[in-house]
């Protein structure tokens, strides 16, 4: 009886670690290092002049609505923001070059296209900001006399 117990303690145990575990993952920002520069043509659409937030969704995805509704509603309140959605199931060929495991996944792009920070997950709006906040300002288009 004991030993049933013990293992039924241990089985909770482990289990609990690995919820503990993947809940703090989720929607967590990630800088990225590599120099990977995305193409507006090889999304399909348009990016935005200072950032772009690429979200891979799939349409069995639960929360991959409200997080294209959020990151739509956060591009919208900055200038040269986009937002663009991607079907992984459609674009398989993009989702193995950005090694997507699961959806949503978001990449944030800088204006010249290189990914700056990847998000794996449904983030919160505080990580959805933070991660606009890694893209680095444009340079000023002002010129000095």
């Amino acid at each position: 009886m004991t030993e049933r117990l013990l293992l039924v303690t241990a089985v909770l145990a482990v289990a609990s670690a690995a919820w503990w575990w993947w809940s703090r993952r989720q929607g967590a920002v990630r800088a990225v290092t590599d120099t990977t520069v995305v193409a507006s043509a090889t999304l399909g659409a348009k990016r935005g002049y200072h950032a772009t937030f690429v979200q891979f969704s799939t349409p069995m995805c639960a929360k991959c609505p409200p997080t294209a509704r959020l990151l739509q509603r956060i591009a919208s309140e900055h200038d040269n923001v986009a937002h663009i959605e991607i079907d992984a199931a459609e674009r398989l060929d993009l989702a193995r070059e950005f090694d997507v495991m699961r959806t949503p996944t978001i990449l944030v792009l800088d204006g010249d296209g290189a990914v700056v920070a990847r998000i794996s997950g449904a983030p919160s709006e505080q990580q959805a900001r933070a991660a606009l906040a890694t893209v680095p300002p444009p340079p000023s288009t002002e010129y000095l006399i």
